[in-house]
């Protein structure tokens, strides 16, 4: 009952602030549906990370859609700039990590693990491995940060996505006029396998790579494009703005104002730096603005992706951009850092 009632009113919410024209309506409504319940109800209210996973899933299927031949070669084309942006980004978060360290009061292990964007898991998983990180700041730091791009990157976002239509969701046919039954039920098997491999080998966001890996793969070898239904998008919002605003509500209990000032600081200013790197690539491209402040933008891919497909974005072009920022962060910032703080504890303890 509880769960029918959390999905209720945030329909309810969704369908109110749709009505009256504010940005991502079926995300925001969700959140304050669940914060509102959470404050005024004495329901205890939870939401299983299962439920919330079925939004990934669909949000996964559509970034799958949107890579098709002609996004792809853009995309190769574009290598460059992806590997440059997600450098910068990686190292404008350390240096706004030592501002970050004067504010709260916090080590340097602490302060560099709350401050690189788009790994949470793993900086979580560095800090209950480092005896000199605050699993608490570190936990905190980097989940706020996805709450805090939910509620500012949207706005910056609206402002500079009015000339930016080229990359409207009618571009392709819904699933249904594509696709046969026996087809959707192949691509759902396959989409389940594959998320359950992911996961077997630790990949990152294996509930969005898994959907993204078949689609993308069915594109490729059959030409058959189609697009996510946007209802069943807004539902995915739904289940996925509910498990936030939960997040969000008891989160709230645990920040203190030293730390609110300085995730306030800390996320504030990777967002300055996004957007002047954004306008430097701009410049340098023939990509939107909004396009490219999307691709830089600190945060969790799948909130950007909503924000990608509510004003019209390049979606392939944001999301690839994220997942190699994922993969530049695993495979290459995570053993660094790892390496740096091991010797500078065998250093302090010497």
């Amino acid at each position: 009952m509880p769960y029918l009632i959390l999905f209720i009113v945030s329909f309810i919410f969704g369908w109110f602030f749709q009505s009256i024209g504010m940005i991502l309506p079926w995300l925001f409504g969700p959140i304050s549906a669940a914060i509102a319940l959470k404050k005024y109800s004495r329901v205890q209210y939870y939401w299983p990370k299962g439920i919330s996973d079925i939004g990934l899933y669909i949000l996964g299927a559509q970034i799958g859609v949107s890579f098709t031949k002609e996004i792809l070669g853009d995309i190769a084309h574009d290598f460059l700039s992806i590997v440059l942006l997600s450098v910068l980004i990686v190292v404008c978060a350390i240096v706004i990590s030592l501002l970050f360290k004067k504010i709260v009061g916090c080590s340097t292990e602490t302060a560099l693990l709350s401050s690189i964007p788009g790994a949470l898991n793993q900086m979580i998983v560095m800090a209950e491995e480092n005896k000199n990180a605050s699993l608490l700041i570190v936990t905190l730091t980097q989940t706020s940060r996805l709450l805090f791009v939910i509620m500012f990157v949207p706005f910056i976002s609206r402002l500079s996505s009015h000339n930016n239509h080229h990359f409207e969701l009618t571009q392709a046919k819904a699933i249904y006029d594509v696709l046969n039954i026996y087809q959707m039920m192949m691509l759902i098997v396959f989409i389940a396998v594959s998320i359950y491999c992911f996961k077997i080998i630790h990949l990152p966001v294996p509930d969005m790579l898994g959907p993204i890996f078949v689609i993308v793969i069915w594109n490729l070898s059959t030409g058959q494009n189609f697009t996510v239904p946007m209802p069943l998008i807004n539902i995915a919002q739904i289940l996925f703005g509910i498990r936030i605003g939960l997040q969000m509500y008891d989160l709230s209990s645990q920040i203190n104002r030293k730390l609110f000032i300085g995730i306030f600081v800390q996320n504030f200013l990777l967002i300055m730096c996004a957007i002047l790197m954004s306008i430097i690539v701009t410049v340098m491209t023939h990509h939107p603005f909004n396009d490219v402040f999307l691709s830089a933008a600190p945060g969790g891919m799948a909130q950007i992706v909503i924000v990608a497909l509510e004003t019209s974005a390049n979606v392939a072009m944001i999301s690839s951009y994220h997942i190699f920022r994922i993969f530049f962060i695993l495979l290459a910032v995570t053993p660094l850092m790892s390496l740096y703080l091991k010797w500078r504890n065998q250093t302090l303890y010497k």
